[in-house]
């Protein structure tokens, strides 16, 4: 009979009740419940923290007729509460639409006396995670079916561990487990006298596969798991996103959206003697912080965007005042304090829109900052008002800003001039280059842009030379890449390269977007100090699309400065055998079924094209069904395990205080003794195996070249003479030249041999060849120290032993058994199963394109009910 009741109480139409909204809520006393007693939707969070109930505090005062919680609901540290029911007895939806820590939308944490959760009215958690740990009197968690709770099934998990041991808890309808008589009437409840409601679709029996739990209507359509309280989304009484018009929709389109939850057209929001907000297509009660009420003609309150005064970003927080703002009617300042935040990114979305400023824009102490990209839409500064009553634009000591405006994009710059100074890596030309952009006429001086306190810390200009990297060879965790030769007046300036990578799902990257100047973001960084021009860039993610670039590291001084930079390129990683599924969970709800759900590998490795699932009857005491918990993973190592993924290091190390550094001035650091520190003897081999002739005439002035060349072959001699001589001790070097590529001319092999009828100018020519083939040869040694392993092919004969597998260097494909399912489908209905049996239950995930590409099973032991239980549920429900 009560189920009839819930039923039409399910269908009562939404327009009917008396809705009470409320912001969120912050709960740490009795006293503080008032506050919460009248509300039935909290747009908005719930905290209840820090309580400590009274023993002889009233039930009735906590007490709330709340069904609604659009962000989360946190229940941490509480003393004294024993159930959630006596304050939220109707409680029967949380949105999830703000989650804390941007993940969980059900949080039950170190509650010491709370005894069970009893949220007897709950239907859905639609976004987020829910987590129920270290309580150690809760009992009835483990009776509750999360699954049916979940919105998406796929992507939401839940934990919940640490509490009370259902061995020594009650069961659902029945006394205390140390009791020798009880009934267990359900298995699913949360509590002993409430078990869990649940909306029964219209037919569960005959309805398509991919309806699963769902059910169907009476023509076979699946049921919409859009709609809570019933099976369509028309005249559905609880939506699990938004309600327009009786429908249930995804997000409101041309429409504006009221308290998270419906949408409403311009004239309803006006009805309601609210504000239609342009901006996100809200309708709220009051203004945002960037925006003024002001009252049009019709005597009707609108909220207009104001961007109005001079704008100081020092963190993240400052930057929602100018959120929306397409003009700032002002100036901005921009001095970020805290080099450890992820502001780059936030930066990057709160001025998008930034199309003018009317004022003047200052950087300056912005460490944090690489470029000015951020400002990716604006056109114009005014220059209204000025710095000094000059200048525009002012950037000044940053560290880190190596770049000014997005590529191909010009910023007119109306009134005044510019002023950079102390800026060691923007290089001096790229400022220069904003003299087309001022519209005032003025002529940039030495004095407002000093060539020698900006770029003083990089090459600039001609110095900077072209990298071409190639993707050489790939597998599923690695790739080897090689760059073209490197031909530099002196090869020993070359201290090595420097590869930098990221994921990228898009091949939109550039190298500055989301770059923050001290490493804290999500670019990786791999060394390589070595004159190689090949590189292993290893512990990748398999089946990933990753952008990259590479650049040289580089010994300087006044004579000699070089360097070079590659532009953003792309590599994919091969797929590779997938990790096992993340997690199983099976239910039985009749005594011949089984419902398996699971949930994706947390490393795929590649596209998962199926799922095999196989199950057998296990033979168990009861003894030892005790010992297996219901519903864990039996091999909990496999699945649980994580990879050794390499994860972004953000400059390596971060100390606490502000001398940070970064991995580049590690390696200088590192490198530099190595050339400076060294013996006469190792220096003088350097100089004899590249000597060093910039042009003809210091060809003709220098010394004499046979001495150059020659040094090599006449070292045996001169060490021979030297061992005979007594008094005089002499101490030579001979240099050993590695075996060139086949590739390279025999000039680098057998040395040069000049002579000297021959003219100097072509003597010079093939010198000049002869160093190139050696810096070459420097470059192409030790290239079996950069192989990279790959899987062994399929083998042709189908049934080859181990030891024709080692010889042919092939692999045998494993032969598949048990259900195949497509690789969008989670969750599998087994029948015709035996009552009251355990199943030993496996699921495998399956990678396309890779040989043996199903991860180990991950296997579960799931119990039928017996027949008396699904006859009490069938009775219970009619």
């Amino acid at each position: 009979m009560w189920h009839s009741m819930l039923w039409l109480l399910l269908l009562w139409p939404v327009s009917t009740r008396t809705e009470s909204i409320c912001g969120s809520q912050e709960l740490r006393q009795a006293s503080d419940f008032e506050k919460l007693r009248n509300c039935s939707i909290i747009v908005g969070h719930v905290h209840i923290a820090n309580l400590q109930l009274p023993a002889n505090v009233n039930l009735n005062d906590l007490r709330s007729e709340v069904t609604e919680i659009t962000d989360y609901l946190m229940i941490y540290r509480t003393t004294g509460l024993l159930t959630l029911e006596s304050i939220f007895p109707k409680l029967r939806l949380i949105r999830g639409q703000k989650l804390l820590f941007d993940r969980y939308s059900l949080i039950v944490y170190e509650n010491r006396n709370l005894r069970e959760l009893g949220l007897v009215e709950l239907l859905r958690i639609q976004k987020g995670y829910i987590r129920i740990e270290s309580n150690p009197m809760l009992c009835f968690v483990e009776t509750v079916d999360w699954i049916y709770l979940l919105g998406n099934k796929t992507v939401q998990h839940f934990s919940i561990k640490l509490n009370k041991s259902p061995n020594h808890c009650p069961v659902c309808g029945g006394l205390a487990a140390d009791y020798s008589y009880r009934v267990n009437k359900t298995i699913n409840c949360w509590n002993m006298q409430r078990t869990q409601v649940r909306v029964v679709p219209p037919k569960t029996e005959g309805c398509p596969v991919n309806c699963g739990r769902n059910g169907c209507d009476a023509k076979g359509h699946c049921c919409s798991n859009n709609c809570i309280t019933g099976c369509s989304n028309q005249n559905c009484t609880l939506c699990a996103n938004f309600l327009r018009n009786g429908r249930c929709v995804d997000q409101c389109i041309a429409s504006y959206e009221l308290n998270r939850r419906q949408c409403i057209s311009f004239k309803e929001c006006r009805q309601r003697k609210l504000i239609p907000l342009t901006q996100g297509y809200r309708c709220v009660d009051r203004c945002p912080n960037n925006h003024k009420p002001v009252v049009d003609n019709n005597g009707a309150k609108q909220c207009q965007l104001e961007c109005k005064g001079l704008f100081h970003v020092k963190r993240a927080a400052d930057l929602e005042q100018l959120q929306d703002c397409v003009t700032i009617n002002g100036s901005l300042i921009i001095e970020l304090e805290d080099i450890k935040e992820k502001i780059v990114s936030a930066l990057e979305q709160a001025l998008d829109n930034v199309k003018e400023i009317t004022g003047y824009l200052k950087i300056q102490q912005s460490a944090p900052l690489m470029s000015l990209t951020f400002l990716k839409n604006l056109d114009t500064i005014r220059g209204d008002e000025l710095i000094e009553n000059k200048y525009v634009l002012w950037v000044v000591n940053n560290h880190h800003l190596e770049h000014i405006w997005p590529t191909n994009r010009q910023v007119a710059l109306q009134r005044g001039t510019v002023f950079f100074h102390l800026n060691p890596r923007l290089c001096h030309d790229k400022i220069m280059k904003l003299q087309s952009s001022l519209r005032s006429g003025h002529q940039i001086s030495i004095a407002d842009v000093s060539p020698n306190s900006n770029g003083e810390r990089v090459f600039c200009g001609d110095l900077v030379q072209s990298l071409d990297p190639v993707v050489e060879d790939i597998n599923s965790t690695a790739v080897r890449i090689v760059l073209d030769y490197l031909i530099l007046d002196n090869i020993d300036t070359l201290i090595g390269y420097s590869y930098h990578y990221m994921e990228a799902p898009q091949r939109n990257i550039t190298m500055y977007d989301g770059r923050h100047g001290c490493g804290h973001d999500n670019w990786l960084m791999d060394v390589s100090i070595s004159k190689s021009r090949r590189h292993v860039i290893s512990n990748l993610k398999p089946y990933t699309q990753y952008a990259y670039f590479v650049k040289t590291l580089t010994r300087t001084d006044y004579h000699m400065q070089i360097d070079a930079y590659s532009k953003i390129q792309y590599f994919r990683t091969l797929p590779s055998k997938s990790s096992p599924v993340s997690r199983l969970f099976g239910t039985s709800d009749f005594s011949t079924q089984i419902m398996v759900h699971w949930w994706p590998p947390r490393l795929p490795n590649g596209n998962i094209t199926r799922y095999i699932v196989n199950y057998e009857l296990h033979n168990i005491t009861e003894p030892e069904a005790k010992n297996y918990a219901k519903n864990k993973t039996l091999n909990a190592n496999d699945v649980d395990c994580y990879c050794n993924i390499q994860e972004p290091y953000y400059s390596g190390p971060q100390p606490e205080d502000e001398n940070y550094y970064n991995k580049d001035q590690m390696i200088y650091e590192d490198a530099l003794p190595d050339l400076i520190y060294v013996s006469r003897r190792k220096l003088l081999a350097k100089k004899e195996k590249f000597g060093m002739v910039k042009d003809f005439d210091d060809l003709i002035t220098g010394r004499p070249i046979e001495r150059i060349v020659n040094r090599t072959t006449t070292t045996s001699t001169t060490t021979t003479s030297t061992s005979t001589t007594t008094t005089t001790t002499t101490t030579t070097t001979t240099t050993t030249t590695p075996k060139p590529p086949a590739t390279q001319s025999s000039l680098a092999v057998n040395g040069f041999k000049p002579t000297t009828t021959e003219d100097p100018a072509i003597q010079y020519e093939k010198f000049r060849l002869y160093l190139e083939e050696k810096m070459r040869m420097v470059q192409d040694t030790n290239i079996n120290d950069y192989v990279i392993l790959h899987d062994p092919p399929k083998c042709q004969n189908a049934h080859a032993s181990v030891a024709n597998q080692l010889e042919q260097k092939c692999a045998v494909e494993e032969e598949l058994s048990g259900i195949s399912l497509s690789g969008s489908q989670l969750f599998y209905n087994l029948t015709e199963l035996q009552p009251n049996q355990y199943y030993r239950i496996s699921v495998r995930a399956c990678v396309d394109g890779v040989i043996n590409g199903c991860s180990n099973p991950a296997t579960i032991l799931v119990k039928t009910i017996s027949i008396e239980a699904t006859d009490l549920m069938n009775y219970s429900e009619s």
